[in-house]
């Protein structure tokens, strides 16, 4: 009985959408109705019997189309033309309205044991046949084409939505990189070193400032875009690599690793720095000094892998004040991949053998 009732709950009351279960169940009982009243209300009224078997009959169609929508649904039609999409649905169609004849037939067969003779001669008529199918394979073949239609119209709502929220969710990642812009933290830190470095170093200390320059550029100019190539993304990184490296010196060390295939693979700006800014900041608190940070890319079947790996252990839900802890900042690319490559992306961290690991999958056909 629970397991009946959390189905009813599921398929017919939790859908954001219309439910295709309660849609598809009213319209066959409205089918039966109208055939019951209209199409033979003499034969329904005299005998309960007749009225009980055409009702059977008409629910193997019902059947029927529980097991088109596993066809339909997995049924590319976006990458289709519409004359394969229209080829394919009558084709469906008639084969299901064939299923249809011999399934309500064979019903009758069952039921009415004192017609059983008739019918089995009018199965191979081809008159009976070519009167069936005028009305059965017309009935398949719209509801068919309004299966379609619907799913189209969910389809392109879905779309939408997802789109709005991918935007909603480039606004916020916009937000965070003009937090990084003037992040307190790190300019504090940097002009700290680099007051340093001015009194003992200058040769030093012109290059961390180019450095700190070059990083905030890339904020400013990548914020107008939703989507840039990797390599963009990497120069960036290296920027903020090397100004670090200035200030811990010998407690820290980077390695790049980009194939040469994933320079121009285009991923959402800013999408990487997070993870980089974690791994330093957990990594200094439970690493071994040196810390080792390692930034690899690659292309593998049209997957994009990035993987950004540290020394140390992971932290779960750690979260400072004024940083981009593995709570919202995790969170938030979790979210840009989800809208903006929706059922293409994969992104997990795990600890193994002394090592954080922060993977980002994304698919893309390049062609």
């Amino acid at each position: 009985m629970t397991f009946i009732k959390n189905y009813v709950k599921k398929e017919f009351l939790d859908n954001r959408h219309p439910s295709f279960h309660l849609i598809n169940t009213l319209g066959w009982i409205a089918l039966i109705v109208v055939d019951s009243i209209i199409v033979s209300p003499q034969q329904i009224t005299t005998s309960l019997s007749f009225f009980i078997v055409n009702t059977l009959e008409w629910s193997t169609g019902y059947l029927i189309t529980i097991y088109l929508r596993y066809i339909y649904k997995d049924f590319p039609y976006r990458s289709k033309s519409i004359f394969t999409i229209i080829g394919f649905i009558f084709t469906i169609s008639f084969l299901a309205s064939c299923l249809l004849y011999l399934s309500a037939h064979f019903t009758f067969f069952l039921f009415e044991t004192q017609y059983q003779g008739k019918i089995i001669r009018s199965i191979f008529s081809m008159k009976n046949i070519t009167a069936n199918m005028i009305m059965i394979f017309p009935l398949l073949t719209t509801w068919s084409l309004l299966y379609f239609g619907i799913k189209f119209w969910i389809d392109l709502l879905e779309e939408r939505e997802r789109s709005q929220k991918a935007s909603l969710l480039a606004q916020s990642a916009q937000l965070q990189m003009l937090r990084y812009q003037i992040n307190p933290h790190f300019l504090f830190n940097s002009f700290s070193s680099l007051r340093a470095l001015i009194r003992i170093d200058q040769n030093k200390a012109e290059n961390m400032l180019s450095k700190l320059s070059e990083f905030y550029r890339y904020t400013l100019v990548a914020k107008n875009n939703t989507e840039i190539p990797l390599i963009e993304e990497i120069e960036a990184i290296t920027h903020y690599a090397e100004i670090e490296k200035i200030r811990f010196e010998d407690k820290i060390e980077f390695e790049f690793n980009i194939d040469s295939l994933a320079e121009e693979y285009p991923i959402p700006s800013f999408l990487i720095h997070p993870l980089v800014e974690n791994a330093i900041k957990y990594g200094m608190k439970t690493s071994e000094m040196p810390l080792k940070i390692w930034i690899n890319a690659s292309v593998e079947n049209n997957w994009l892998i990035i993987q950004i790996i540290n020394s140390g252990k992971f932290i779960k839900n750690g979260n400072d004040e004024g940083h981009v802890g593995t709570g919202c900042g995790l969170l938030n690319i979790k979210n840009r991949l989800a809208y903006s490559y929706p059922y293409k992306n994969k992104f997990e961290i795990n600890e193994q053998d002394g090592k954080v690991y922060a993977t980002v999958k994304i698919f893309k056909d390049l062609k």
